[in-house]
């Protein structure tokens, strides 16, 4: 058993209610699962990523006689209502549609429909515990794959911000919330066949309508160097579109410049939302794409959200025009090509086999 502190972001491999950042509530330290470890009928397999809000897991659960695996989101302390929010708003988009960049939200019980269930709730050594359970997705961090390749392909990466902003898009219209946590650490990214990056928002435990955006849970649970610079003022609101338009052009600049528009680690977090405030990102040093797109780039990361794109739609249909549309996913095959091949050789094998009898048998 570890514990996570949500003040810090560190994880003590010791059960303790205390961590160095000697905060005096005990309140903000979560338990973190270890393998084996059970929550309810779900079994922790693996430790996926400590999220802002909660913490991913890999996990299974026996249904019909038969292992499934899922993902399994559970809750900080202090955070329940969120990853309810979170889970209530994709089993209501799931009844419209279920958005290929959305993960497919399951019933938290095995006996109950999604819509019913969203979430579920149990208490673990004292501790009330809230989760949601998603149909298991492949796929590795935008983080982590930044960290090996801090500038991915600009191609990919225009597909990429296309991508997603389809599916934040879908979000405004369908649900009328905004995310507002976009972050390389909401995201995962799996690659298709052809070697396409398709990205999934993994993580929307922030979303609001925008009317009711509460920016000291902003302040509290999003990291400082993705939030839109109106959110840090606090203003009174109400917020739009462009406060998830920035985010998303923080994204396409950060993988176009190789870094991220500004620090987000080894500084305070007060520094860095003095920087969001305060300074410009270093201009695009990109003389292999045209000019244009790095007005698209900076516009959608202007400080003020009148400046930015009107909508996320607005913004990709300008990198659509550079860029192109997202080459649409060829379906998987129905046979893995090594079991064609194998049964190819087992048919040949076999009807050579039976030629050769049938000339033993004339020479017999």
């Amino acid at each position: 058993m570890k514990r996570y502190c949500s003040e810090c972001g560190t994880i003590s491999p010791k059960f303790s209610v205390w961590c160095s950042c000697d905060v005096p509530n005990p309140g903000h330290m979560s338990q973190i699962f270890e393998y084996g470890e059970t929550l309810g009928d779900l079994k922790i397999t693996r430790l996926v990523r400590v999220l802002k809000t909660g913490a991913l897991y890999e996990a299974a659960r026996t249904v019909d006689n038969k292992e499934e695996r899922v993902l399994l989101k559970v809750a900080h302390n202090e955070c329940a209502e969120l990853i309810k929010r979170e889970a209530v708003t994709l089993a209501k988009l799931k009844e419209t549609r279920q958005h290929a960049m959305l993960p497919v939200i399951l019933s938290a019980y095995q006996y109950a429909e999604s819509k019913q269930r969203p979430y579920g709730k149990t208490v673990f050594q004292d501790e009330t515990k809230y989760y949601v359970v998603y149909q298991h997705a492949e796929g590795e961090f935008l983080r982590d794959i930044l960290v090996k390749n801090p500038q991915p392909w600009y191609q990919h990466a225009a597909w990429m911000t296309i991508g997603m902003a389809d599916v934040i898009a879908f979000l405004h219209v369908k649900a009328q919330m905004l995310l507002l946590n976009l972050s390389p650490e909401s995201i995962m990214v799996r690659y298709d066949r052809d070697g396409i990056p398709r990205p999934m928002l993994i993580d929307l435990s922030m979303v609001s309508a925008p009317d009711a955006v509460d920016t000291e849970l902003v302040k509290r649970f999003v990291i400082p160097a993705y939030t839109a610079p109106e959110l840090i003022d606090g203003s009174s609101g109400p917020y739009g579109a462009q406060t998830d338009v920035y985010g998303l052009g923080l994204l396409l600049y950060e993988m176009l410049a190789g870094h991220s528009a500004y620090p987000y680690k080894l500084r305070e977090p007060e520094d860095v939302r003095n920087a969001v405030r305060t300074s410009q990102p270093l201009p695009l040093m990109r003389t292999d794409l045209a000019g244009e797109v790095t007005g698209i780039v900076m516009q959608a990361i202007d400080k003020a959200p009148a400046r930015r794109h009107p909508e996320i739609r607005a913004f990709a249909k300008e990198l659509r025009v550079k860029f192109g549309e997202v080459p649409a996913e060829r379906p998987k095959r129905r046979f893995p090509r090594r079991l064609v091949a194998a049964a190819v050789a087992v048919a040949l094998f076999l009807l050579a086999w039976t030629v050769f009898m049938a000339v033993l048998q004339v020479g017999a």
